[in-house]
Order: C-alpha cells, then structure tokens, then sequence
C-alpha cells in the first residue's frame, strides 16, 4: 500500500485542492513527517477530509425544468481522488472473482458492445427456432444515489475484503457532507448526505457492481424456467451438426444480460417472465432499491410459426408498456429482428455532430481539407458505425450508410452535383474507405476478439450456440450473424473451414483482416470502374443487333434489354389503350 502511495503523489502541489497540499506538503513547509499522513490514514485516522464533495449537474434529456433529468456529478479533492484509486487497484481484481458472468459494466476488457451482441444473438436464436422470447428491461431509479452504504460494508466483509480496507473506504462515505454548484457558480448550503455512492468517484463504479450482484445470490433458487442453450467452443462455427452430439456440448441458462444499472431478464412465457420480473423486484427491495416503472419496458418477439398476443406484464399492480423497438445500452433492439430502427437512429445520431459542426470547422477555409476529414472519421463515424460489429447487414442498410457517408464528405471537401464526380474519386481525395468496406473489417475484429475470449464468456456461448428447444423452418433461414460472417470471409478471401486457428493469434488475425480489408475495397473500387466504363460504351455506341430479337415490341418496335423490361413497356401501350377506348366512348355518348 505505501509503494502504491508513493506512485501516486509524484504531482505537484501547485494549484491543487488543500487537501492535497496538507498530505503533500514538504516538513519545511509546515507539513506533517515524511510518510506520516500515509500511516495515519491506513490506520483509519486522519484529519484531512476526504469525503466532501461539490455536486454540479449535467442534463441527461426530456424536460430540462424536470430534476429528475439531470445527473449530479461529485467534484472531490485531489487526495480524495488518489485514495480512491489505490483502493479501487486493489479491488478491481478480488472482484472478478465476485461479480457474475451477466455484468459487463466497469469490468476490464468487456463494454457495452458485449452486451448489445449478446442481446441480438439471443433474439436471432429464438427466431431460427420458432421460440416466443420475453425481454423485461429493467430501470432502477436513482440507482448509484441510493445504494444502501451499511449493506455495502456487510457485503464487502463477507467476500474477503479485511476490516482495515472497509474502514478506510468508510473515510470517503461516513458523515459526507455535499453541496451544490449552479450554472451561475452560486453554491447552495451544505447538507448531509446518508446514502450512494458517489459518481465522479473511480471507485464508486466497482462498489456499485459488488452490491447490485448480490441480487443474484438473493433470486437463486427462485426463478421459472429460464432460456436455455446448448453450446460447443472448440471451433467450426459453422458446422451445426457438431451441437447434436450427446458429449463435448454444454447447457447454459440465460437470465440476464446485465450493464452497471441496466438489466435485462428474458424468459420464453409470458408466465415465467412474470414470476422472474416479481423475484428481481423483491430482491431489489431487499437492498433497498426501488424500480422506475415508468421507464421499465417489456419487449415481445412472438415466434414466426406460433403468433400470439402481446403479454400484460405488471409491477406493483401497473402494467408494464410494450414496446416494438427498445433503445439498450444505446442501440436499438427491434421485433422484427432487424437493424431498420438502428441504421433509421445511427444516421440521426451522426447528423447531429456533423451539422453542429459544420460551420466551425467543414466550412471554415482557414482549416485544412485533412484535417476536417480527420475530425469526420474522429467524431462522426464512430457516432455512425456504433455497434455495427453485432449488425445483421442487408444491402439496404449498406446503401442508406454510404449515402450518408458521400455525402458529409461532399460538403467537407466542397464537392456539388454540377461537378459530376463519381463516389470512387471522393473517396480517393478524402483517403478513406467506403462503408462496406468498414463494416466488413469491424464485423471480422469483433468476431476474432469473441474467438479468443475465455469459454466462460457470454457472447462467445451465444455464438457459437442454438437453442436447447425449438425446431428449424424447413427450408433456408432468414439471414443471420453468421450468414454474414460466412459471406465477408469469403469476400476476404480467408478459409471459411480453418478461419478460427488464424483468428487465435491476434496480431496476425488483425494483420489479415486489415490486408484483405484494403484488398475488398481495391476490387469493389476497380469493379465499379469497369461497371461505369461499360455504361459509358453503350450509351456512347447503342448496338440494337446484339440484343435478343424476342424482346421487340409488337406496337412500336422499341427493344428492350431484358424480357421484364418489355413486359414493364407492354403496360404503357395497355394503359394508353385504355385511355383511348374511354375517349371513344365519351365521343360516342355525348349529345350531337
């Protein structure tokens, strides 16, 4: 602990907190002895105080006249901010051991795309299989404000943690006093605060996950029948016939799909999700936290072969809205099983930074071309391409992303339509890449970052995974994670049969997608190129002879290119026939 103490105070005291310049401070100076204030506070005595804090407010959305809206920020000391780090090191690994496979949130090497991948793979299993699936999202209110601090210590104790390392995170949440800073930089009046940990703290994120994971140690046993699949990890995802075996294949229930406060719980009846939903909400009360039915949303995907009405799931005598679409983490789930929702959202939320930016930095001529290019790819794409790794991909959505991909870089390098340039020579002078040549390589990353996570995780199970009950369609299926996988290997070049052992070794798995990435787009490039040239030709030299003498037109002697398009052209000569024969009989008719 001492080593971790000095690591920590090699900054300086100039225009820090006080509290810091107390420990920090030189004997000469007036300070304490060298290592003095350490000793102190590790033995859970100081005087330097550590656990005020000065709140400021950042509005989430909605109603801005609403305090439920904003989220309040702890501004902490320095010194505050150092202890805090030297207990979270020392946290952070004992409770991996603790905290259950279903929560990803402030976990080293997992994020919320984890999650997002999990939550579509399930979806898109229970659609293959003719399975009704139920998906409860969960809103805790006020969740990280309301942590009940005498049940944290208890459960800390009761996982290892020694009285010594309680007492001292007790120094930063015992009698904490808080106040709150306006926009106008006025401060209120300081009070107590007797509950939560604090957000802004490095170490209130690891606590918060500690005490929300008791929950399922307090449902265990409790719960119905979950969602249950069977899964084998030793390769050749694409072979099904090797999840038939009756060895090497393991059987996993999934009851929750888990980020920091947001939780989700699924079930296959409508039944099972309410006894599920009831089960949570009691535990939740037990540690003193109460659920937002206001935001708590239900989902339900009805399968293909056996539709059914939508569920009536309440809490606490409400019940629960049923939602067709479900923004999760950030991205959008749908019924349908699709991305429509999600690309319709993404481009919503990537024209929003463009055109915010817009007049300060693309249109300003004071800013190089490169490096507005630069702030595109920094800010705008990744807005863009938000978890497209987890995509189900059709070349509808390819087509809406490159559209909107042309045209910010249109505006940024101040190209219009008069021009007459083609999408290859934009993306050459903007030296970038087209979409689907981005998607191809963050879809093979992510699934090689899945191949080489350990056996227990949660996404590489759902991958390579189907469902313990459930019957195919006789038949192809609807297009799956898998199916475009399968296609953007090949496109790449790289053997759909061995791809796993390459994908073991990272740095040659990341060497491999980038090179046959570049070498996708260099083809898709010259492709487009001779498409355009042969365009060109024919306009330039129409050669009626070579086209099919059966494709005439009997009426005007037009010959179309295909046999569709003359039965397109046979319609005009059916409609104005029509119109003459009703011209006829008005003629006819009318008085003379």
């Amino acid at each position: 602990m001492a080593a971790d103490w000095g690591a920590s105070c090699s900054q300086k005291n100039k225009g820090c907190h006080w509290s810091w310049a107390a420990i920090g401070q030189r004997p000469s100076e007036g300070g304490a002895a060298p290592g003095s204030a350490p000793k102190r506070l590790f033995s859970g005595h100081s005087e330097v105080d550590f656990k005020d804090a000065t709140i400021i407010t950042l509005f989430k959305k909605g109603d801005r006249t609403h305090c439920g809206n904003y989220r309040g920020i702890s501004l902490l000391t320095s010194a505050g901010k150092i202890l805090a780090r030297i207990l979270a090191n020392r946290l952070l690994p004992a409770s991996e051991d603790t905290l259950p496979e279903s929560q990803n949130g402030f976990r080293p090497c997992r994020g919320t795309v984890d999650m997002i991948f999990t939550a579509r793979q399930l979806q898109e299993k229970c659609r293959e299989q003719n399975q009704p699936l139920y998906m409860a999202f969960i809103d805790l209110a006020k969740a990280f404000d309301t942590v009940n601090c005498s049940a944290l210590w208890t459960i800390l104790q009761k996982i290892g943690c020694p009285d010594k390392f309680v007492n001292i995170l007790r120094l930063l949440h015992d009698d904490m006093m808080a106040t709150v800073l306006d926009s106008n930089g006025s401060q209120s009046d300081p009070f107590k605060v007797e509950s939560g940990v604090k957000q802004g703290c490095v170490i209130a994120p690891t606590l918060f996950s500690i005490f929300i994971a008791m929950i399922l140690h307090l449902v265990d046993g409790k719960l119905p029948t979950r969602v249950e699949i069977i899964y084998r990890t030793d390769g050749k995802l694409f072979n099904l016939s090797r999840l038939r075996a009756k060895t090497k294949v393991t059987t996993k229930s999934v009851i929750e799909l888990q980020y920091a406060d947001d939780n989700v719980v699924c079930a296959h009846s409508e039944e099972d999700l309410q006894a599920t939903l009831n089960t949570f909400a009691e535990a939740y009360e037990k540690l003193g936290l109460s659920l937002n039915i206001e935001k708590t949303k239900v989902l339900f995907q009805q399968a293909p072969a056996n539709p059914s009405a939508k569920p009536g799931i309440q809490l606490n005598g409400v019940t629960l809205e049923n939602v067709d679409h479900f923004r999760y983490l950030g991205s959008h789930l749908s019924t349908k099983v699709n991305i429509d929702t999600e690309i319709q959202h993404r481009l919503s939320s990537a024209s929003a930074p463009f055109f915010r930016m817009k007049q300060r930095v693309f249109d300003d001529r004071d800013i190089r071309r490169e490096t507005k290019v630069l702030v595109y790819k920094a800010i705008v794409l990744p807005t863009l391409l938000y978890a497209c790794e987890t995509w189900t991909v059709y070349r509808r959505h390819t087509k809406l992303l490159e559209r909107f991909h042309q045209r910010c870089l249109r505006k940024i390098l101040q190209i219009s339509w008069e021009d007459r340039r083609t999408n290859v020579s934009v993306l050459e002078e903007a030296k970038t890449t087209s979409i689907e040549a981005m998607l191809l390589r963050h879809q093979l990353r992510w699934t090689g970052h899945v191949v080489r996570m350990p056996d227990h995780r949660l996404p590489k199970q759902l991958l390579y995974s189907e469902l313990k009950n459930g019957k195919r369609n006789v038949g192809g299926q609807e297009k799956r994670f898998k199916d475009g996988l399968k296609a953007n290997l090949k496109n790449c070049g790289i053997d759909t049969e061995n791809w796993e052992a390459l994908a073991l070794e990272r740095s040659n798995w990341r060497s491999a997608v980038t090179s046959s990435a570049a070498e996708f787009e260099e083809a898709r490039t010259e492709g487009l190129r001779e498409k355009r040239a042969k365009r060109k030709e024919r306009q330039a030299n129409p050669d009626r002879d070579r086209l099919p003498p059966g494709n005439r037109c009997p009426h005007c002697g037009r010959i179309c290119g295909s046999r569709i398009g003359l039965f397109s052209h046979l319609r005009t000569h059916a409609q104005d026939t029509k119109v003459g024969r009703l011209s006829s009989s008005n003629d006819e008719g009318s008085p003379k």
